[in-house]
């Protein structure tokens, strides 16, 4: 029986929490994507991942976390707990040392902030305000409670940090997806088409590789420059943790908004991630302000919505999974009696003027199933850019094509390689045969034809 939940969920998974029976039990819930993040992983942890989930399937993609242009901090062996009012000193000198002192992964983090500069630990659990400028540090009020550990964010709004887009680790990291197949990198604080650029260049070295590269919108830099990073990506992630602390929090519904606008209207993926379910994590169920978060998201257009701590290290991973599934699914039943997005596809191609035409045709005949005969993805990509109202299934793509398209909207790629087994398949998931089904082959490259006929009119 083809899935016909059109919107797809991401799931990341941690090295500690990904055994086999583990993976089958996420999948068997609803996750189309696998993340792995990176952050606190080294290549032999994840490549030991990545084996893992291919046992369980070959079918779900992977996407790799590069941590990008980030700071964080760095060699606190004990966690120290702070209240508003005390003093601390960050720096990036690390041969600086003191019961006060905390040490962060940036070099010159101390010498490009100002004084008066909100800093923002965490996602914004706790705030200091700098004071005081040094040589070796900035002075800093800490604004309220909290306790202060390694490896921890940090954020700095509205002010421009000269770090490389590429750490070490970020480069060997895509040498290693490119080297092993890795469906997607989604690449961290995306400022500008630059940043995208850093990640192409290595990838010149592999041209049989065609792993899809999201840029993850962190900051205000990166929201600024979204239609440049839209037009040298495959599509983006709309990363609410960093980007929460990052800008005023009344902006972020008009920015994750105008980003899932952009994203439809470049005709690229994109991903609605950070807190979906936060409640999830060590609850059975959600907040109504949760399920809600996940109705908006859908409404608005976005291909994907990312869940993080909720499968990685929450106590109901299943649970929280199956009731994204589940409400994603009512509300694209329900969208067409509600507002939602308006925006449009503006891609000059045969694909994309094709997917329009026939995503139309779909609606007005209120088809459920379109096949889809073409070893060309493109057109598959441009239906899922249209969001429609039935469900699209590719037959005869490649294995690297069809896991990409996991990712799309309303695409469920067919694991057979020949429109007789595609048909054989719906049948056996209980379609009759007088069910009307939309039947597209492509002719010759780039010309396509649409049939809507009946299940048994259907010939290989």
């Amino acid at each position: 029986m083809v899935n016909p939940r059109k919107s797809k969920i991401v799931a990341k998974i941690a090295d500690n929490k990904s055994e086999i029976p583990f993976l089958k039990s996420l999948f068997e819930a609803g996750a189309d994507i696998a993340w792995l993040n990176t952050a606190h992983q080294d290549e032999p942890g994840t490549l030991s991942v990545i084996e893992r989930i291919r046992e369980v399937t070959t079918h779900i993609p992977i996407a790799i976390d590069t941590k990008g242009p980030e700071v964080r901090t760095k060699n606190i062996e004990t966690p120290l707990p702070v209240k508003a009012g005390d003093k601390i000193i960050f720096t990036g000198d690390l041969t600086y040392v003191g019961p006060n002192v905390i040490l962060v992964s940036y070099t010159n983090f101390h010498k490009e902030i100002p004084v008066g500069t909100s800093i923002f630990y965490d996602d914004a659990l706790l705030e200091f305000v700098v004071e005081k400028k040094t040589d070796r540090g900035l002075e800093c009020e800490v604004k309220s409670n909290g306790t202060i550990k390694n490896k921890k964010s940090i954020n700095v709004p509205n002010v421009h940090i000269k770090l490389p887009a590429l750490s070490e680790k970020d480069k060997g990291f895509i040498h290693f997806c490119a080297r092993h197949n890795v469906d997607f990198i989604t690449h961290s604080f995306v400022r500008g088409r630059e940043d995208i650029e850093e990640i192409r260049k290595i990838l010149k070295a592999y041209p049989d590789y065609n792993g899809k590269i999201i840029a993850k919108i962190e900051n205000r830099e990166g929201f600024d420059n979204l239609k440049e990073i839209l037009q040298n990506c495959d599509g983006i992630m709309v990363a609410r943790g960093d980007l929460g602390a990052e800008v005023p929090l009344p902006e972020m519904p008009f920015m994750q908004k105008k980003m899932v606008e952009a994203a439809i209207e470049a005709g690229k993926y994109c991903i609605v991630a950070t807190q979906v379910l936060e409640s999830m994590i060590k609850n059975p169920r959600p907040t109504r302000a949760e399920v809600t978060d996940i109705a908006n998201s859908v409404l608005d257009g976005t291909s994907a919505i990312s869940m993080s701590g909720e499968t990685a290290y929450g106590d109901f991973p299943f649970e929280a999974t199956a009731m994204m599934g589940r409400v994603m699914q009512h509300t694209e039943l329900v969208r067409d009696d509600l507002i939602h997005f308006t925006a449009v596809p503006k891609v000059k191609s045969a694909a994309f003027s094709f997917a329009k035409k026939i995503v139309a045709e779909g609606a007005k005949k209120k088809i459920k199933i379109a096949l889809i005969a073409s070893q060309n993805a493109e057109l598959s990509r441009a239906i899922a850019a249209f969001h429609p109202t039935f469900i699209a299934v590719p037959v005869g793509l490649n294995d690297v094509d069809a896991r990409e398209l996991m990712l799309a909207y309303a695409i469920r790629p067919s694991a057979s390689g020949s429109l007789g087994a595609a048909v054989a398949e719906l049948r056996e998931g209980g379609m009759s045969d007088a069910e009307k089904i939309m039947v597209v082959t492509e002719k010759k490259p780039g010309k396509y034809e649409a049939k809507v006929v009946a299940l048994k009119a259907i010939k290989a």
